[in-house]
């Protein structure tokens, strides 16, 4: 026989056993697909991430290739590949493959050295792979996610965490932590609190009776204030640091003391858009804003005469959650310093060109955040109906997209409600909360106010509130 017949037959016995081999393959694997939970929702797409990254996701496999198309790495035969994401998700410049996947056993080839025995049937893994320029290598991995996840998504505000849902629809969320995932608490209990007003009667209780502190008043709500992720007051009173500007009705002036007193009960916000906040004109204003954004306390409905922008809401986030927050009130009586400084009260509109203006505010807050909350200082004082301009604001509030309306003013508890907006989407309503702390006693219903409680969470398709109610309250100090 000759030497190019014999290579001939070594080359077609070669490519014979290869084919075999392939199918073989082929087979097992099909094999192995069979046995995994009928329930897994395979996913498949072509993502480019950088002009030097794209990720493809295929027949239950990930590859990566380079800028020029060439194939750097490719997830191996022993596991089958749920879902593929790339980010930075450590936040180090650098990206990260992360997969969801199934494969036999929990382990891989260090198990920890306790284990003696692996299992020989399908789990379902989270794995993570460091990208540094075309070599692919792993960096962690989750033997045991805890859950069975039906689905998985980066979120779109936050690429550096992960979303995951269960098969009960339940949502986790997971963020990079020292070394490997940790599970963050999916979502936000928020406490909200009335018209915090300190008469005459209070400071003066404070400066007899109680060396000059305000704590007396919270103390019977820190264990709800702390219980809370936000918790939030209606400052109806404005700050002063002058003993002489400390006043009651009808031009309140409360000493710093109130502020220390809210600082201490463990308040994230205050809340200053009211009628009252030009009592101390402008003055007052700046002392108030200094002293919450010294304290870390989001101050809301003013702001400071140096401001040089109109900044309509600010941001607050907690547990991976963004919150647009915005205060509006309906007037400050015959006061008005908007001609010199524009930007220290936030008022409701009052023409079409302020709708408008407003109707873009939320909007924009809406891409920046994940949760619009309104307060909204506005009704008729000690009446418990809705007026018409509470119903007019409500309306525009829901055109607009807000999820939260908190409102004050009244001094009475009004009704509360769950809206559907336009849009689709809900919007809880609080009418009134009443006073929080107050001296008015000219009615039984002036003695009682409201915690506003809600919870959001993250669902796979956005923050969701997922339960709501109203609690009465003693107004009285």
């Amino acid at each position: 026989m000759s030497k190019k017949r014999l290579w001939l037959l070594l080359l077609l016995a070669a490519a014979f056993f290869i084919t075999i081999s392939y199918r073989q393959g082929l087979s097992v694997r099909a094999a192995e697909l069979q046995s995994l939970p009928e329930w897994i929702m395979w996913n498949e797409k072509t993502v480019t991430v950088t002009d030097q990254i794209k990720l493809s996701l295929s027949e239950k496999s990930a590859t990566i290739y380079n800028s020029s198309g060439k194939e750097i790495w490719k997830s191996g035969k022993e596991i089958f590949v749920q879902d593929a994401f790339i980010t930075d998700l450590d936040r180090d410049n650098d990206e990260e493959l992360i997969l969801l996947l199934w494969k036999i056993g929990r382990y891989g080839k260090a198990m920890p050295f306790w284990v003696t025995d692996d299992e020989d049937s399908f789990s379902q893994h989270i794995f993570i792979y460091d990208i540094e320029e075309e070599n692919v290598r792993q960096k962690w991995c989750a033997s045991d996610i805890g859950m069975f996840v039906r689905r998985m998504k980066l979120m779109e505000k936050n690429n550096a965490i992960i979303l995951t849902e269960d098969l009960d629809d339940n949502c986790s969320l997971w963020t990079w932590k020292g070394f490997g995932l940790k599970n963050i608490d999916n979502g936000v209990k928020f406490i909200a609190f009335g018209d915090n007003i300190i008469h005459k009667t209070i400071y003066e209780h404070a400066f007899n009776y109680e060396a000059g502190s305000f704590d007396f008043l919270y103390k019977p709500f820190l264990k709800e204030i702390n219980s809370a992720d936000i918790a939030s007051i209606q400052a109806e009173t404005i700050l002063v640091d002058k003993k002489a500007a400390v006043s009651g009705y009808p031009f309140f002036g409360s000493p710093l003391e109130v502020g220390e007193a809210i600082k201490k009960a463990g308040f994230d916000i205050a809340v200053c858009g009211n009628n009252h906040a030009l009592d101390k004109g402008i003055y007052g204003i700046d002392v108030t804003t200094d002293f919450y954004n010294d304290n870390d306390i989001a101050v809301l409905g003013i702001q400071n005469s140096k401001d040089i922008e109109y900044r309509p809401y600010e941001v607050f986030s907690k547990n991976g959650i963004k919150l647009a927050l915005f205060s509006y009130t309906y007037g400050t009586g015959e006061m008005d310093a908007s001609e010199r400084y524009p930007y220290t009260v936030h008022y409701f509109p009052k023409t079409e060109e302020e709708k408008k203006r407003l109707m873009e505010d939320i909007k924009k807050a809406r891409n920046e955040a994940d949760f619009v909350v309104v307060y909204a200082h506005w009704g008729d004082e000690y009446k418990t109906e809705i007026s018409d301009y509470q119903k007019e604001m409500t309306e525009l509030l829901a055109n607009a997209g807000a999820d939260v309306v908190i409102g004050t003013h009244p001094h009475v508890l009004q009704k509360y409600e769950l809206l559907k907006r336009p849009d689709g989407g809900d919007m809880l309503v609080y009418y009134s909360l009443g006073n929080f702390r107050a001296d008015q006693k000219m009615s039984d219903e002036t003695k009682v106010g409201g915690e506003a409680l809600f919870t959001i969470k993250y669902t796979y398709d956005g923050i969701k509130i997922t339960d709501y109610s109203l609690k009465k309250i003693d107004a009285t100090y």
